[in-house]
């Protein structure tokens, strides 16, 4: 049992989790979520304690839904020693009861790509929502958890609410994190958004890789008659 228990450190260790005994908690997800609410950009706050992310900041998660209707995920963080900034993409996919706040992300920036599914506690959709997930290894398990605002730096009323949530579920904050987001550079979409620009999705769909890929429609050349009369 104690060879088990240190094989599961060592693969929530490369998870970014936190090892526990026991099956995973039962955690409804937020009843009535409105996805289209929570799309836009999400400053992560605090979070499990997580070996991936110790020296990272400036972490910031944006959602945003494409023509087609599909929802991408852009993870931006910031190397604290290096200060090299990074984006994981991914996309998303409601999963469980329709309403329910449960998600499934599928990263594919990564070295290897990745599935997480991802229960949404409670949001107010326009200051904060907590996000936790959980894998369990037979009878033990794997927890996450994170707060995430819609402001780079929350004031405490916004955190307080969230903490709330925390404690209501009984989700212990002891090993949780703050992220730092002090003097973090101001990315393009903060710009548009501050002139009033709404932000909508860059990225390729996966379908559309010949779309990509195809060369540009050539020009239409006029002939003389027309040049002369532009």
């Amino acid at each position: 049992m104690k060879s088990v228990y240190i094989i599961l450190a060592i693969i929530c260790a490369a998870k970014a989790q936190i090892p526990n005994l026991g099956f995973c908690p039962e955690y409804l997800p937020m009843p009535d979520f409105d996805m289209d609410k929570f799309l836009g950009k999400w400053y992560e706050a605090e979070r499990y304690f997580q070996f991936s992310e110790v020296a990272t900041r400036c972490v910031v998660t944006d959602y945003a839904k494409a023509p087609s209707g599909r929802i991408y995920v852009s993870n931006e963080v910031t190397n604290r020693l290096t200060g090299v900034k990074r984006v994981i993409d991914g996309s998303l996919e409601l999963a469980g009861k329709a309403g329910e706040g449960k998600l499934n992300v599928k990263y594919t920036t990564t070295p290897l790509a990745s599935d997480t599914a991802l229960t949404v506690l409670d949001t107010d959709y326009d200051s904060y929502a907590v996000i936790w997930s959980c894998n369990g290894f037979g009878p033990l398990h794997a927890q996450s958890a994170w707060v995430m605002t819609r402001e780079r730096l929350p004031p405490g009323t916004v955190l307080q609410r969230a903490y709330g949530v925390l404690d209501k579920f009984k989700i212990s904050r002891t090993f949780f994190v703050k992220t730092d987001q002090e003097g973090c550079a101001i990315a393009a979409s903060d710009i548009n958004a501050a002139n009033g620009i709404a932000s909508t999705s860059t990225v390729v769909e996966a379908s559309g890789t010949e779309q990509k890929n195809a060369p540009s429609a050539p020009k239409e050349e006029k002939s003389p008659e027309e040049a002369k009369e532009a």
